[in-house]
Parts: C-alpha cells; structure tokens; sequence
C-alpha cells in the first residue's frame, strides 16, 4: 500500500513540475493586434509615436489623417465639445477621441496580451501594483495605462500627460 502511495504522490509532484515549466505562450503577435507591444513600440510611444499605426501624440494629427491608413470608422459618439470615433480592426476595438479644436488627443487600443507579458515587457508600473486591474506607465510626457479586461486581452490607453516640474 505505502509503493502505491508513494508512485501516486510522484506522479503528483512530476505533473506539478512539468505544469510549472512551462513557458508562457505569446498572445501579443502581429496576426492578432494592430499594436504588438515590443521594444521598438514602447521606444515609440515614449516619443509620442505608435508604431505600425497612423496615431501619434507628438504633433497634432486629425480624424483625416486616421482615414487616409483605416477608412471611415464604424462609430461615432458626439459628447458635443468631444467626439468619440470607434474602429474595429483585426477584431479589436480602437477608440479615439477627438477634442473641440478637431484634435486627436486620447486613444484606447485593445490589445491581446497576458498579464505576465505585459509586466516582463514594460517592467513595474509606475502607479498602481502588478496585481491591480489597472497598471500605469508615465514615460516621458505620456501616460501609458493599461486596463484589464480579461486574461487575454488588456486595453492600452495612451495619452499625453506632461510630468509635474
């Protein structure tokens, strides 16, 4: 009984080590997301550029220059000084807000990537604890959060936000 006992609880532990080996799976590739978050992305962002994409913070950019690399978009919100224009792209949603003076100033970019991925790629957060819900990057004069919405899929919202002085 104790031979039967004792292979028993080393199948447990064999299984136990070899689920614990493995490697955590890339969900953030190119075939799945409009932004896949690597070092020349994140360089980007930091100088207020998104990188593979028509966005960008550092000079002002309009709903037309969005349309020259996506088309017209799916939906529009009119919040009357703020308009909210949604695209869906590769199945994921982009939001994009536009202020009063006809400038794109906020963008909200889903993006398939795993908790574990996002932290090895962008580090501690500079607010908010690896564990939360939200995790917030300030980078330069950009503020890079993102937003849990499942296990798989997190929502990237990126803005400019100038560091007190």
């Amino acid at each position: 009984m104790k031979i039967w006992r004792m292979l028993g609880l080393l199948i447990l532990l064999i299984a136990l080590m070899t689920a614990c080996a493995k490697e955590i799976p890339n969900t953030n590739t190119a075939k799945d997301n409009v932004v896949v978050l690597n070092n020349e992305t994140i360089q980007g962002m930091e100088k207020g550029i998104l990188v593979g994409t028509p966005l960008r913070l550092d000079k002002k950019i309009r709903l037309a220059d969005v349309e020259k690399v996506w088309g017209k978009y799916e939906e529009m919100h009119d919040h009357e000084d703020i308009h909210t224009y949604v695209y869906t792209i590769k199945n994921r949603r982009i939001v994009i807000d536009e202020e009063e003076l006809k400038t794109l100033y906020l963008f909200h970019i889903e993006i398939g990537i795993t908790r574990e991925e996002l932290l090895a790629k962008m580090g501690t957060p500079t607010e908010g604890k690896k564990t939360g819900k939200s995790l917030v990057y300030q980078k330069n004069d950009y503020r890079i959060t993102f937003r849990y919405i499942d296990d798989k899929t997190w929502d990237l919202i990126w803005f400019k936000a100038p560091q007190d002085q």
